[in-house]
């Protein structure tokens, strides 16, 4: 049964743990296999939405804008493999590289899953990991869940924000984006939010070309639908032995969705699965999927199947059928 907007307090448990080709372009190396592989900087940027409110939360009495301090990691020059350098200076491309915007758990931050997006960065992605106002760890009043209506419009806003930052050059990025290409992912709390931004008539963004969820399910929002006209491609990642978030969500999502399509089981993995052995067939699978709708590497789709099955730890299903491309205005 798909959840609604009124099992909200039911999802109250929600929590999170910090989680443990083509031609390479300036400042990339080329792995064993080909791939790419950048160092990574980091910036930080503090993101101010004046066109809409933070609400009142327990003894906060809430704000007339909505705040969104935002890590951001990016392909930089220097040797790949080491620890994030704040302020490196970024990698350059011809047409700049693809945006993700991550968004995190229950009672988390964007920080808190820095170890899992660099690698996504070192993969050639400029990754935004916003923190929402009221459901981090520590968020004026207390976490709350119910603010959760209000995020996807905080994806939006970031994903508009980061544009911003290349196109007049703050903080030393600028040209670094390719605009045309923007995916979403999240976890948990993050994932609703994910598939509410990407596949809810309530607040879809149109500039989103691929989608990825992370132990998510459906939680509908006020006015809108799942899936109630085309959405972008979406990969599910899921761990079977989910306490938190029922390993069944992702499958009816999964049903619901059209092609294409992609989900990963983890066997036996449990709510936060970013840690041996899931950790490598996940990464893998998850950068395939991104290649293959955000570069439009078809060769990346074809690895997606061989790089996610591992026998005992993951599966895959796959429907990668009936792709729009995107028209590059």
């Amino acid at each position: 049964m798909v959840a609604t907007f009124a099992t909200v307090a039911a999802l109250g448990a929600l929590l999170v743990a910090a989680p443990a080709t083509p031609a390479v372009a300036d400042g990339a190396h080329a792995d064993h296999d080909g791939h790419r592989s950048y160092a990574v900087g980091s910036r930080t940027f503090t993101f101010v939405d004046t066109s809409r409110p933070t609400p009142a939360n327990g003894s906060f009495g809430g704000a007339p804008s909505r705040t969104l301090q935002t890590l951001v990691l990016y392909p930089a020059t220097g040797a790949p493999g080491g620890a994030v350098t704040p302020g490196a200076k970024p990698a350059r491309t011809e047409h700049g590289f693809p945006l993700i915007v991550f968004s995190h758990g229950f009672t988390a931050s964007g920080p808190l899953y820095e170890q899992l997006l660099q690698v996504f960065a070192a993969a050639g992605y400029v990754v935004a990991a916003p923190t929402f106002p009221l459901s981090n760890f520590a968020a004026p009043g207390g976490p709350t869940i119910t603010d959760y209506v209000h995020q996807p419009g905080d994806v939006s806003f970031v994903i508009t924000s980061m544009l911003d930052v290349d196109r007049h050059d703050r903080g030393g990025l600028r040209h670094d984006i390719d605009e045309h290409h923007i995916g979403v992912a999240g976890h948990s709390l993050g994932a609703i939010t994910t598939l509410l931004v990407a596949t809810n008539t309530c607040c879809e963004d149109p500039r989103i070309d691929a989608a990825v969820a992370f132990s998510g399910l459906e939680l509908g929002a006020p006015g809108g639908v799942f899936f109630g006209k085309p959405t972008p491609p979406l990969m599910l990642v899921h761990g079977t032995a989910d306490g938190t978030v029922p390993y069944g969500g992702s499958v009816k999502t999964y049903a619901d969705s059209p092609a294409p399509k992609a989900f990963l089981s983890l066997i036996g993995a449990p709510h936060t699965p970013f840690s041996a052995p899931w950790i490598d067939p996940t990464v893998k699978a998850v950068v395939d999927f991104f290649d293959g709708f955000l570069r439009h590497d078809h060769e990346a789709l074809e690895h997606l199947r061989r790089d996610g099955t591992v026998p005992g730890v993951s599966s895959v299903q796959a429907d990668l059928g009936g792709h729009r491309e995107r028209d590059a205005a």
